[in-house]
């Protein structure tokens, strides 16, 4: 239900109006909202991309996007990132979330990107505006000294650290080289990585301790970072370090697992923890304990089909032939109905048209439930097994599987 008398509106780019436009957000998210926050995601923020409500002259719901692409299986596509999405407590089940996402999927319509893509606070909310999973993310700790591996590997080149000025020279490029070949990934403005990733922000320092950049270098080439935190304690007994990694990535799994161990051998630290890694987790094959890392699994990034025809032309698929989709989508009905794929074998692209209700669907759902096919993080199968698609077609979810599916599970280590 909307209260009209609820303006939905841009903010100006004025910093008054911009510290009241986001403290909705910090007062939804209980959040200590600083004044060096604020400057941060000042520089972060693309302004015409900024959309609020107004009861009055009080802010008492925000939201954002941010410019981005995606990875997708053979390419990528244009992507609205929704960021900084809050409404005060005052004002909830009002309509104020419902009128937003509404505005900022219709102007990624607008600026043609296909998809939207987001972290929820709260999986139980998206899904009311059409998101679905699109990603899963792995979270562990260990105790430091279980943290060993069941094979022995051969030392791989020198790990040192480095500042942000010479990690901007350095990371970032790796990322994007490892970004457009990781399905999920999604690109990284500049200023996010000087501003947010490689510099100590103090956002998280009080929890989580200082941040340190590495790099792992072989013959004088890079092959892989790591950033984390390390959070100090002490008792009468001696140090009890946390350590947190925040993300590892390498150009190969030899990379990556030198930089494990690198980690895992710095002084005083008694635990290790890491956040958002891949689903399932070469780690989980590589130590002597798995059981010992207690992984857990939950949702990652969640995504939107706002343009149905162009999101799956926008990615390739695994092989030749045709399948019709029967589609519902009550937020963006422009979706709804029925959809095929005509694949040609020989390139793997797709031609995506509209199908009259005369053509038999193979399957039917509904488009949350299609995008947690996009990428490749679940199949056609394993909906069918939950229970959240029709089969109308004897086939008809093995010949959808027989398109959709990857070579890897997609995985995306940003946070939107």
């Amino acid at each position: 239900m909307h209260d009209e008398a609820i303006q939905i509106r841009q903010p100006t780019g004025d910093t008054e109006t911009l510290r009241a436009f986001i403290r909705p957000v910090s007062t939804a998210f209980a959040d200590d909202y600083t004044d060096e926050m604020f400057q941060m995601d000042r520089q972060l923020w693309e302004v015409d991309r900024l959309i609020g409500a107004v009861d009055g002259e009080t802010w008492v719901g925000a939201a954002g996007a941010l410019s981005m692409r995606l990875t997708v299986p053979g390419g990528e596509v244009r992507a609205a990132g929704l960021t900084d999405v809050g409404v005060a407590p005052s004002h909830r089940r009002r309509g104020i979330l419902t009128r937003m996402m509404r505005w900022l999927l219709d102007q990624a319509t607008e600026r043609a990107e296909p998809v939207a893509i987001l972290y929820a606070s709260d999986g139980a909310i998206y899904p009311n505006f059409g998101f679905g999973m699109g990603t899963l993310r792995g979270t562990f700790e260990i105790d430091r000294h279980a943290f060993r591996f069941a094979r022995p590997a051969e030392p791989l080149g020198r790990v040192r650290l480095v500042d942000v000025d010479e990690g901007m020279r350095l990371i970032p490029a790796l990322f994007e080289r490892l970004r457009t070949e990781r399905v999920g990934e999604v690109s990284r403005h500049p200023d996010r990585w000087r501003l947010q990733l490689l510099a100590d922000d103090g956002r998280m320092r009080p929890g989580l301790g200082m941040k340190s950049n590495a790099v792992l270098e072989v013959d004088g080439q890079l092959r892989g970072y790591a950033i984390y935190r390390v959070k100090s304690e002490w008792d009468e007994r001696g140090a009890k370090n946390t350590l947190t990694v925040l993300e590892l990535s390498g150009l190969d799994p030899a990379a990556e697992r030198a930089l494990w161990e690198w980690l895992a051998g710095i002084d005083l630290v008694a635990k290790i923890q890491a956040w958002r890694t891949s689903v399932p987790s070469p780690l989980f094959l590589q130590m002597a304990t798995p059981r010992r890392l207690g992984l857990t699994i939950a949702d990652g990034m969640w995504i939107r089909l706002i343009d149905l025809q162009a999101a799956l032309e926008a990615r390739t698929y695994a092989a030749g032939g045709t399948v019709t989709l029967e589609v519902t989508d009550a937020f963006c009905p422009a979706n709804e109905g029925r959809w095929t794929l005509d694949v040609a074998s020989d390139r793997g692209m797709a031609s995506v048209s509209a199908a009259t209700t005369a053509v038999e669907a193979d399957v039917a759902l509904d488009t949350t439930d299609l995008a947690t096919v996009y990428l490749g993080t679940f199949s056609f199968a394993d909906l069918a097994r939950a229970g959240r698609l029709a089969e109308l077609r004897p086939g008809g979810v093995a010949a959808a599987d027989l398109l959709f599916r990857t070579a890897e599970a997609p995985h995306s280590a940003t946070m939107v």
